[in-house]
């Protein structure tokens, strides 16, 4: 199996930043970084001889159809050659890593399984962290759970709701910048403040983090959730990441009566004849 070994950095492109959006989700890079491996498909595509062939959407932002989520390890591989498979994330699975290696032509032994560490090797404090990561992630499900409980009192039939909040880097700003629900509803909007209020000093290192994660795991825990995240940056001290939550309900008659009451009772039903 062939094994990919950098290329000392080409000077010329050194220092020009790129937007790669992959499916909707947006990363940041260098031309270095990627043009470092440049027999794989993003270090071939980003060569100066072809950039005569690329296509931006904006000046600097390519869009790339693959699956986002997945992309963060791809993105890691050429950052640190290698990409680490975690086992405790079990939306990600070698499989899917193996397919996404084989698009941008990266060695699937760049595949290493990080090892699981046991729950009582947890320290206390690690697990205050972990803690802090969930409540922000339960907010987050809240405010959709919410946004969708308000919406379907008056368009039970379907609705479309988007919501989006700003997280600052800096404290002294609040954590929080803004929140902007459509259709707007100042009772809810004031009710999302007080609920991601206490988790705004620590939301955009989250998001830093995880930003990704969270995304992957609102979409399937809630399918009618689609994520967007948004890094920005406007100076220095001044960077910000906003999420948008888009919910897109239609209302569907065979999916309500299977989950409902109605169908478990019919087939309690019909479990109780055959047994008689």
């Amino acid at each position: 199996m062939a094994t990919l070994t950098k290329d000392p950095m080409d000077t010329k492109f050194y220092g020009e930043r790129i937007i790669l959006n992959v499916g909707g989700i947006k990363y940041e890079t260098y031309i270095s970084t990627l043009t470092a491996y440049p027999t794989t498909l993003l270090g071939t595509m980003f060569q100066e001889r072809n950039k005569a062939l690329l296509k931006p959407t904006n000046e600097n932002e390519y869009f790339i159809d693959r699956d986002g989520y997945l992309f963060r390890h791809i993105l890691q591989f050429y950052r640190k050659s290698k990409i680490i498979l975690p086992e405790s994330d079990p939306a990600v699975t070698r499989r899917d890593l193996e397919d996404e290696c084989d698009y941008f032509q990266i060695p699937q032994n760049a595949l290493i399984t990080a090892p699981a560490i046991p729950s009582h090797q947890i320290s206390p404090i690690r697990k205050l962290v972990v803690g802090k990561l969930d409540d922000f992630v339960k907010a987050l499900e809240t405010v959709m759970t919410n946004v969708s409980t308000t919406m379907l009192k008056h368009h039970f039939r379907g609705f479309n709701s988007t919501t989006t909040m700003t997280f600052a880097q800096e404290s002294y700003i609040g954590g929080i910048t803004s929140i902007v629900i459509k259709p707007k509803l100042d009772s809810l909007t004031r009710s999302t403040w007080k609920v991601m209020s206490h988790h705004g000093a620590i939301g955009y290192f989250l998001l830093d983090q995880f930003g990704e994660n969270i995304g992957n795991y609102l979409s399937n825990l809630m399918p009618e959730v689609s994520w967007e995240l948004n890094h920005k940056i406007y100076g220095v001290r001044e960077r910000f990441y906003e999420i948008t939550l888009t919910i897109d309900y239609d209302f569907n008659r065979e999916k309500t009566l299977a989950d409902s009451c109605i169908a478990k009772r019919n087939s309690i039903n019909r479990n109780s004849f055959s047994l008689c």
